[in-house]
């Protein structure tokens, strides 16, 4: 029984053999836990609650779009895009377009400083 794991403790451990960290299994804690027991189970309750909404929310985003465009990314990053693809069977293009929606939705001033920055060209070339 000890072999089997929730999805976010698998996550945990390949997120921690990706940075080099070491893993903590569950055999190598202490066999007699006091109350921290109880906390650890609604902490990683709630990251296990955190974890399916995120991807509940990646599933459900929508992708209108039909323009394509090329980008580079390095290989760390594809990496790991390919072991969420593998994990979750969602696109690594669904996961980069959730993730610019996401920025910017959270950087409102990002479209006022391109319109400003277009009106001062343009004032520019007249």
């Amino acid at each position: 029984m000890s072999q089997i794991k929730s999805l976010g403790q698998q996550l945990k451990s390949k997120l921690e053999e990706q940075k080099g960290l070491p893993i903590t299994r569950d055999a190598e804690k202490k066999p007699f836990q006091n109350k921290g027991e109880n906390c650890d189970d609604r902490q990683s309750a709630r990251e296990a609650q955190k974890i399916s909404a995120f991807l509940s929310a990646l599933r459900d985003f929508n992708m209108d779009g039909q323009e394509k465009i090329l980008i580079r990314l390095d290989k760390r990053t594809i990496a790991q895009l390919k072991q969420l693809k593998v994990a979750t069977n969602i696109e690594m293009i669904r996961v980069i377009a959730f993730a610019l929606q996401n920025f910017l939705k959270s950087n409102p001033w990002l479209n006022e400083y391109i319109s400003q920055t277009l009106k001062q060209m343009a004032h520019e070339l007249d």
